[in-house]
């Protein structure tokens, strides 16, 4: 079991909590730019352990990745109900009616942005601020692309992972120095760029490329000499992710909230090395990551609203912008993974 691997999953979904709650002054700024790494990382774990390096024919790998499909549905399905649910609530409450709410949410004009972006009203308004859930809908399309062009996947992905970066890189020089208008709607829109195509895509096939890189490895030279081979990627690892964390900096600096992941590449990348170097996880928050990230990741933006609606309504008390996040991760921890943790263990036992 990689407990590296969960370990970081667990930051993540602490990081984009402190992302979307944050931090006041420079910490604030300092983690907007390193915590870009968050949405590429999940991407490239996807594709990492979707398709097994042994697994080369078409038929097994649609299977695989069907089954994949189905399990995002159903997951997609109940997160996305969720919300839609507290969104009708929301606004009821606020005196829109039913049919107003629906029609603002879902009609051509969002359908387009939705489709073309996985972003719009389909999948956030007025009720929940942070439309977190594109990476859903973008995984979907990815996996969908995948489960296609199976027959071609491996021979077309390393091009692809290439050309979707020059393409998402490209678009950073576009937004800084020609800001054209793609679909009528600014280039320097983020979901233009950040999107299942630009992100999803070359970070989920990442993730597939560096699979079978480890799997031919493990083939050539066996367990043991792989092992001692690995151990010689710690001291890269961590300069990869240190590095990246510098070039996120800049680019926050030079491009301000423009997407630029060129530093969370090479901390994608520095990740996926280290996961293989036989680096643990620790003795406990491993854990919380296996059990709660994704779930943490689905519904903290609940209860960042939540917080803030009891908070408008003197409920609770007004919390300070330092206060926030360790309010709303402790929140997250307790409601999303302890409880639900708790009542499954019973469960087991009764």
């Amino acid at each position: 079991m990689n407990t590296f691997i969960y370990l970081v999953k667990f930051i993540a979904s602490m990081g984009v909590i402190i992302g979307h709650t944050r931090f006041p002054g420079t910490f604030g700024y300092i983690w907007d730019a390193v915590s870009r790494y968050i949405c590429p990382f999940f991407f490239a774990i996807s594709g990492r352990f979707l398709i097994p390096y042994s697994m080369k024919k078409t038929p097994d790998i649609r299977k695989r990745v069907g089954k994949a499909i189905k399990k995002l549905l159903k997951t997609t399905g109940i997160v996305y109900g969720i919300y839609l649910a507290y969104s009708l609530i929301f606004h009821l409450k606020n005196g829109i009616g039913f049919v107003e709410w629906f029609s603002s949410k879902f009609n051509l004009s969002e359908a387009r942005w939705f489709f073309l972006f996985n972003s719009g009203k389909f999948i956030y308004d007025g009720s929940y601020t942070f439309d977190h859930l594109w990476y859903l809908f973008a995984l979907f399309y990815v996996f969908g692309l995948i489960y296609i062009f199976a027959p071609v996947l491996r021979k077309w992905m390393k091009a692809l992972v290439v050309i979707l970066l020059g393409g998402l890189y490209f678009g950073e020089l576009l937004q800084t120095f020609y800001p054209i208008r793609p679909f009528d709607i600014s280039i320097t829109t983020w979901y233009v760029l950040r999107n299942w195509l630009f992100e999803g895509m070359p970070f989920v096939l990442i993730g597939i490329w560096f699979s079978d890189y480890i799997g031919k490895l493990k083939e050539d030279l066996g367990e043991d000499k792989f092992r001692a081979r690995s151990k010689k990627w710690i001291i890269p690892g961590f300069c990869s992710i240190a590095i990246g964390m510098v070039c996120s900096g800049f680019e926050f600096m030079l491009l301000g909230k423009k997407e630029c992941p060129f530093g969370a590449l090479l901390m994608v990348l520095g990740i996926l090395f280290l996961s293989e170097t036989g680096i643990g996880g620790g003795r406990f928050l491993w854990k919380i990551g296996k059990e709660g990230s994704s779930d943490i990741y689905f519904y903290h933006v609940l209860v960042i609203c939540l917080v803030d609606q009891l908070s408008y309504y003197k409920i609770i008390p007004d919390f300070s912008m330092a206060a926030k996040p360790f309010i709303v991760m402790a929140l997250c921890l307790i409601f999303i993974w302890y409880i639900p943790r708790t009542v499954r263990a019973h469960k087991k036992k009764a």
